[in-house]
């Protein structure tokens, strides 16, 4: 396992990367195929309490995607995107804001529309989400950011028990606590197969305090899904897409 700090150069080449595979699409049609629409708004959510009060205000010209689109919200902060049974819609963080943390700091930027939930897998996938949601809203922050920044890198972790997560623990996360990064991410390999111990690495990693994303390795996949498309089911349902 290697854990180090990297400039914010290569931070840029990472995220073109990433970027790479989506299509953006201002004038995108709002219908697929079965007729399902996904909209909503983002907003600056002031008083930070998740909900969209009157007199919060909307944001224009941040970026939503389903995996496959990207659109950009209006004047009014909305946005709609076709959606069918299987899709993750998400907000597009934008430079002076951060998305939802959770309790572990793990970014929570997205909505799983999964109506029927995941076959039953070894390792639980997604909970029925039932219908889709009249409007999904996403809540932005606003804070400061500097041109120059630090960032955590973990590259292949890999932990393959609760033992090593101790190890992981004590000799990387114990040093990192207080470190002021802008952010983490752990470059796959977060595991090694047993997904049954996401939960206790978030737990360990969020002690470093700082806002934390992640990117699915070939051992944080159920290998005894029925096919390649449910491999990733466990993975969403922790970290999204």
């Amino acid at each position: 396992m290697n854990s180090r700090y990297f400039p914010t150069s290569l931070l840029a080449l990472t995220a073109a990367a990433i970027g790479a595979g989506f299509t953006t699409n201002d004038s995108l049609s709002a219908q697929d195929a079965a007729g399902k629409t996904a909209s909503g708004v983002v907003y600056l959510d002031a008083n930070q309490n998740h909900v969209r009060d009157t007199d919060e205000k909307p944001l224009p010209d941040v970026k939503v995607s389903n995996g496959r689109d990207v659109v950009a919200t209006d004047a009014d902060g909305k946005y709609s995107l076709p959606v069918d049974n299987d899709t993750i819609v998400f907000v597009i963080k934008p430079r002076g804001y951060r998305t939802v943390q959770d309790e572990n700091h793990i970014s929570r930027f997205y909505y799983i529309h999964k109506p029927e939930g995941s076959p039953k897998l070894d390792f639980p996938g997604v909970e029925p989400t039932g219908p889709l949601p009249s409007s999904i809203d996403f809540p932005l922050y606003a804070v400061e950011e500097p041109d120059a920044f630090d960032v955590i890198f973990f590259g292949d972790p890999q932990p393959r028990d609760q033992k090593e997560i101790d190890y992981i623990a004590h000799d990387v996360v114990e040093d990192l606590v207080g470190v002021k990064a802008a952010f983490g991410v752990t470059l796959g390999d977060i595991l090694f197969d047993d997904l049954s111990l996401f939960d206790s690495f978030n737990r360990t990693l969020g002690k470093i305090g700082v806002p934390w994303y992640n990117v699915i390795g070939n051992h944080d996949i159920n290998f005894a899904s029925e096919n390649d498309e449910l491999s990733d089911e466990t993975y969403e349902r922790v970290y999204g897409p």
